[in-house]
C-alpha cells in the first residue's frame, strides 16, 4: 500500500492471470454507512460505462461485500502534476499532444453520459501509448441521464465537491452542471501545464473560489498558438466553450511520435517498472480471500525516526505520480485461516496502490472525562506560530493566513503550511481554548461545543492522547484528512493534504501540536 486517504485506500494487486490491477477498497467504518454505499455503487456504475481507451477500465467489483471494493487495470506512467513538478512546464508541442488527448478521453467520458467534475493534473496520467484520466469516484451522470436513472443526488446542498483550483465557475457555486465544466477543467490544465499552477490558485479555498468565479486568468504564459483555444475553454459561460469534438477540430492533428512526452515521463516509467519488478522478484506473494472489514486504526505510537516519510513528489488522494513500492524486509506470511495458495474471486494481494479520498463520513465520538469526575487538562494560552510550530514535523511554511486572537473568554492560533508550486494549502492546524476562573467551567464548555462539532464527523477509538477525537468532513474536500482532538478546554484541529498515510500523519501532528501548548493543570 502506498498510502490511503481519508475514506479508502487502493492496493496493487494481480488477478487470476498474472495481470496487475489496481483495487479500491472502502474502509471498515464507511462500509457501514449505506449513503457512501450508494456512492461506492454508483462510481463502479460510472467506471464500467467508459471504455479503458482513456481512462483505466473496470475489470471486476463488489460494492455489496463487506468490504466494498472495485478493480481496474493498473495504469503505469506518472501523473501531469507528479512530471511538472519533477521536470518543469511543458513544451507547446507537447502540451498540444497532451489538449487532443484530454478532449478525445473527455468526448469518450461524455459519450457515456458522465461529467468527470474532478479533472486535474493528479488525475492525468501520462502513459506510453498518450493519456488516461483516472478516478471517478465523484462523477455524475448528466441530468437526462439522472432522471432516466432515478438518480436522486447524493451531495448536500450548498456542498463544494472538486478540487478548487481546476473547478468550473458553475461548480464552485454549486450550481448544476454539465460537460462544459469538464471543459473550463481542462483548460485550467493546459494553463498549469505551461505556468507549473492553476491559473486561479489563490492563497485560500475562499479565495480560489472567487477567482474562478469572477476573475480573469493571466494567460502571457500560454503559447499564441493555444492561447485562444484556452480563453474559449475557460468561458465564464458553460455555453461558449466548446464541446471536445470542437477542441479536436480546433486543436487540429497531432503528429505521430514514437515518445509521445519528455524523456523524464520516461525514466519515471522505467523507475516505476523496476520498482514493481524487484517487489514481484522478491519471495512476497500472499493469496487472500474475499477481504475483511478494514480495522479501525491502532493506538497511537511514537514512530521510529525514519518510519514517517513524504511519498513521491506530486502524489495526491487519487493517484501516485510514480509506483514507488515499499522495500520488504521479509516475506508476509499467509493469514493462518487461508490454506497455502488458495486463489478467491477477487485478487492476490501483492503490494500496494494508490490514494482515494471522497465522501463524507457519519457519527461521533467524545470522552466526558469532566463528567466522569476527573480534574480536566486547563490551558490558560496558546503560543503563536513561530513557536508552535517548532514542535511539528511539516514543510511549507507560510504566514498568509495565520492568525491569533485572543480575549478573557478565548484564544486560537492558526497556522499554515502551503506549496507555492502547487499553488495550494498543504496542512493548517489551530488551537482554540477556553478560558477564565473556573478550569472545570471552560472544560464543559469546550466539551458541549465540541460534541456538536463531532456530530458531522467520525469518531477516532483508541487515539492514546486526548479526551476525545474525530476525523472531520466539510464537504469541500480541500483536505485528504483532517482530525479534531480535544483535551480539557482545548481543541486541535489539523487538517492535511497528505499523499500518503494522511490518517497516521495526522494524529503525530496534533499529538506534536498538543505538546507545543503548556497544560496549567490536570
Amino acid at each position: 500500500m502506498l498510502g490511503q486517504g481519508g475514506m479508502g485506500r487502493v492496493l496493487l494487486c494481480a488477478g487470476p492471470d498474472g495481470r496487475l490491477v489496481a483495487v479500491k477498497q472502502v474502509l471498515a467504518h464507511f462500509a457501514d454507512d449505506e449513503g457512501f454505499r450508494a456512492r461506492f455503487r454508483r462510481e463502479v456504475a460510472a467506471s464500467r460505462k467508459v471504455s479503458g481507451a482513456y481512462t483505466a477500465a473496470v475489470m471486476d467489483a463488489d460494492p455489496d461485500a463487506p468490504t466494498p471494493w472495485l478493480a481496474s487495470v493498473f495504469v503505469s506512467g506518472p501523473s501531469l502534476g507528479a512530471m511538472v513538478k519533477t521536470d518543469g512546464v511543458l513544451e507547446e508541442a507537447v502540451v498540444h499532444r497532451l489538449a487532443a488527448g484530454l478532449a478525445s478521453a473527455l468526448a469518450e467520458i461524455h459519450r457515456a453520459g458522465l461529467i468527470h467534475r474532478d479533472l486535474k493534473p493528479d488525475n492525468v496520467l501520462l502513459t506510453e501509448d498518450g493519456v488516461r484520466v483516472i478516478d471517478l469516484g465523484i462523477a455524475r451522470v448528466t441530468e437526462a441521464e439522472a432522471e432516466a436513472e432515478g438518480d436522486t443526488g447524493l451531495t448536500r446542498t450548498g456542498w463544494v465537491i472538486g478540487s478548487p483550483s481546476f473547478m468550473s465557475p458553475e461548480q464552485a457555486e454549486s450550481k448544476s452542471l454539465t460537460p462544459a465544466s469538464d471543459v473550463f477543467s481542462l483548460g485550467s490544465l493546459l494553463v498549469m501545464a505551461f505556468t507549473g499552477s492553476s491559473p486561479f490558485a489563490g492563497t485560500s479555498t475562499l479565495r480560489t473560489l472567487y477567482d474562478v468565479v469572477h476573475s480573469t486568468p493571466d494567460l502571457s504564459a500560454v503559447p499564441v498558438g493555444l492561447r485562444g483555444i484556452v480563453e474559449r475553454c475557460l468561458a465564464k459561460d458553460p455555453a461558449a466553450r466548446p464541446t471536445p469534438a470542437q477542441l479536436l477540430e480546433l486543436l487540429g492533428p497531432v503528429a505521430p511520435a514514437g515518445l509521445q512526452w519528455p524523456p523524464a515521463v520516461d525514466r519515471m516509467l522505467a523507475a516505476q517498472r523496476a520498482d514493481i519488478d524487484r517487489l514481484l522478484s522478491a519471495d512476497t506473494e500472499t493469496v487472500v480471500a474475499p477481504p475483511e472489514p478494514l480495522p479501525e486504526p491502532e493506538p497511537e505510537r511514537e514512530p521510529e525516526s525514519d518510519e514517517v516519510v513524504e511519498r513521491a513528489a506530486g502524489a495526491t488522494e487519487s493517484t501516485p505520480p510514480s509506483v514507488v513500492l515499499p522495500r520488504p524486509t521479509s516475506p508476509p506470511t499467509e493469514p493462518a485461516s487461508i490454506p497455502p495458495r488458495r486463489r478467491s474471486r477477487t485478487v492476490a494481494l501483492v503490494a500496494a496502490g494508490m490514494l482515494v479520498a471522497t465522501g463524507v463520513g457519519v457519527g461521533a465520538y467524545t470522552l466526558d472525562r469532566v463528567a466522569e469526575g476527573a480534574d480536566p487538562a486547563a490551558y490558560a494560552d496558546v503560543p503563536a506560530c513561530q513557536k508552535a510550530t517548532q514542535y511539528i514535523s511539516l514543510t511549507g511554511r507560510d504566514a498568509k493566513e495565520d492568525f491569533h486572537s485572543a480575549n478573557k473568554t478565548e484564544v486560537h492560533t492558526m497556522c499554515t503550511w502551503y506549496d507555492s508550486l502547487a499553488g495550494r494549502r498543504t496542512a493548517l492546524v489551530r488551537w482554540d481554548v477556553k478560558r477564565g476562573s473556573d478550569d472545570g467551567a471552560n472544560a464543559r464548555l469546550q466539551q458541549a461545543g465540541f460534541a456538536t462539532d463531532a456530530a458531522r464527523g467520525k469518531r477516532v477509538n483508541n487515539l492514546g492522547f486526548g479526551d476525545g477525537a474525530y476525523w472531520e468532513s466539510d464537504g469541500t474536500t480541500e483536505w485528504t484528512c483532517a482530525l479534531s482532538v480535544r483535551h480539557g478546554n482545548l481543541v486541535v484541529r489539523v487538517g492535511l493534504y497528505h499523499p500518503g498515510a494522511c490518517e497516521q500523519k495526522a494524529k503525530e501532528v496534533a499529538k506534536a501540536a498538543l505538546k507545543a501548548v503548556p497544560v496549567t493543570s490536570g
